[in-house]
């Protein structure tokens, strides 16, 4: 049986108080480092900057510690938050406002459009971005010239300093407690550390981490920057335990095994220059609470109907972005090979996908989506009238969670993955007791090894193949999967990530 609202208190997902407040006290400040926070601005009907809350996972992370007392610093992504770092903050540069919790402030890194561009267009993505999710065919590209180098030196680190000034400067004779997250702000942990000797410092990465070979692809003196500053903070938490050695692997390289590496057990303990960091797993978000109220919104009800509104047996769903790693173009292909070897099944099943495009300026991500349309028209011009693929490619966050409540198998069969974030949504939300046929580099894939169809991610054939056992699999089975997914929200429930990570910082 699919899960639904009124589970959320039998697996534990309500307001948690497990932390020691006595651990929080007036001689301590917390301050949170991310790109995006939990205020997004849009125009209103005047011109001016109006907020609304972020609806991204890391917005949701921090919900738990909604009564205490934290400083947010964020990025300034657009136009509009640099506008609203204008109109909005106070005398102090921060801004407090209805929709955050009344004990949080938020603050805004504003820099000049050149410094952001040189930072996130240059720099950011795609050149981190597809380094971290292996996506560069290093043979060709990139190519890392003097454009590169000043992006990173007046964009990237620039950027970054910007943080930690303001981080630094966010309190007075409080120790600083800093959680700090997203690849784009990897030098702040560092650049703290080298003003605030006493701070704890806890860093997430929420993205894969690489394999030295793929860090190589840029310069030796970025990768010693990078690790150097991560190797400062008290903490990092990543993505799984296949990222804890690479991880290991990176330092020891780049470092020829200065730093001392002690296994703890799930984790790494490494010493380097006098400090000691933790390196850990972190624990998936799951967004049940954010979720269950997006599902009942009448824009979400009416695309729910729409999709629900065809004659079709079976819906396989695709929900995520239109990234290179995520390996799009193989699972329609698979779903073909599906309907050529199994031509009963046209006009019996269909398959949805919701695709956020990725940046226009990327040239990867214009042959990515060309390519991804041309293999959807394939499928369809082989389908005798039918149009069993539809692709969506928009920012509709409305229809793909409409998507994700109705299917009757979620394909995720990426080629590295950070969160797994529409695996962990779709099996929340789902309405169907759908199954899942993700893959084995999937971060998930080991929860879910025993009630999911997995597979290798360039097995054309192995997915079509999971695609025709899921289509064959009697409802009543599936069960399975949501009696994996609730040992998951029963194990976030014990050890959410934003709260165990807090507690171990304040414990040292």
């Amino acid at each position: 049986m699919a899960h639904k609202s009124g589970d959320r208190e039998k697996y534990g997902l309500e307001g948690s108080e497990r932390i020691n407040r006595n651990l929080i006290d007036k001689d301590r400040r917390i301050v949170v480092a991310s790109n995006r926070g939990p205020l997004g601005f849009s125009e209103d009907d005047s011109g001016r900057a109006a907020a609304r809350r972020d609806s991204s996972p890391v917005s949701g992370l921090f919900e738990s510690l909604e009564h205490t007392p934290l400083t947010w610093v964020s990025g300034a992504v657009s136009a509009t938050d640099r506008r609203a770092a204008d109109e909005l903050t106070n005398e102090d540069g921060a801004i407090n406002h209805d929709l955050l919790p009344p004990k949080w402030r938020q603050i805004l890194i504003s820099t000049p459009r050149r410094v952001h561009h040189k930072f996130f267009n240059v720099i950011c993505n795609p050149l981190l971005w597809f380094i971290f999710h292996r996506s560069w065919s290093p043979t060709f590209t990139p190519n890392i010239g003097s454009q590169e180098h000043d992006a990173w030196e007046r964009g990237f680190r620039a950027l970054n300093e910007s943080f930690a000034k303001r981080i630094d400067s966010s309190g007075s004779d409080q120790q600083l407690v800093l959680l700090c997250r997203d690849y784009q702000l990897m030098l702040v942990p560092g650049l703290v550390r080298a003003k605030n000797r006493n701070a704890l410092i806890h860093y997430s990465v929420d993205t894969p981490w690489p394999w030295p070979n793929d860090l190589r692809i840029i310069p030796e003196k970025w990768r010693r920057e990078i690790l150097a500053s991560l190797l400062s903070a008290d903490v990092v938490t990543l993505s799984s335990p296949a990222d804890i050695s690479t991880f290991e692997a990176s330092v020891t390289e780049v470092f020829n095994g200065e730093p001392t590496i002690e296994n703890s057990g799930r984790g790494l303990k490494i010493h380097s220059n006098g400090h000691v960091t933790t390196v850990d797993v972190s624990t998936p978000l799951l967004r049940a609470n954010q979720l269950d109220p997006v599902v009942s919104n009448s824009s979400t009800s009416r695309l729910i109907t729409q999709l629900e509104s065809t004659a079709n047996e079976h819906t396989f769903v695709t929900v995520d972005r239109a990234e290179p790693h995520k390996n799009v173009v193989r699972s329609i292909v698979a779903f073909g090979e599906l309907l050529k070897k199994r031509p009963e099944l046209v006009g019996k099943v269909r398959y949805l996908l919701f695709l956020t495009p990725g940046p226009s300026h990327v040239s990867a991500y214009k042959r990515l989506n060309e390519e991804i349309r041309r293999s959807a028209r394939r499928v369809n011009d082989s389908a005798r009238g039918e149009n069993p693929v539809q692709v969506y490619m928009e920012n509709n966050f409305y229809r793909a969670i409409a998507g994700l409540v109705v299917y009757d198998t979620l394909v995720s069969v990426p080629v590295i993955d950070g969160a797994a974030r529409s695996v962990l949504d779709g099996s929340v939300i789902n309405q169907k007791d759908g199954n899942l046929i993700v893959s084995d580099t999937s971060p998930i894939c080991r929860a879910l090894s025993e009630s999911a169809y997995t597979v290798s991610y360039t097995d054309v054939e192995g997915i079509s193949h999971a695609m025709s056992s899921a289509y064959d699999e009697p409802v009543e089975s599936r069960q399975a999967t949501f009696d994996a997914v609730a040992k998951l929200l029963e194990a976030s429930s014990k050890e959410n990530d934003v709260e165990s990570a807090l507690e171990r910082l304040l414990s040292i």
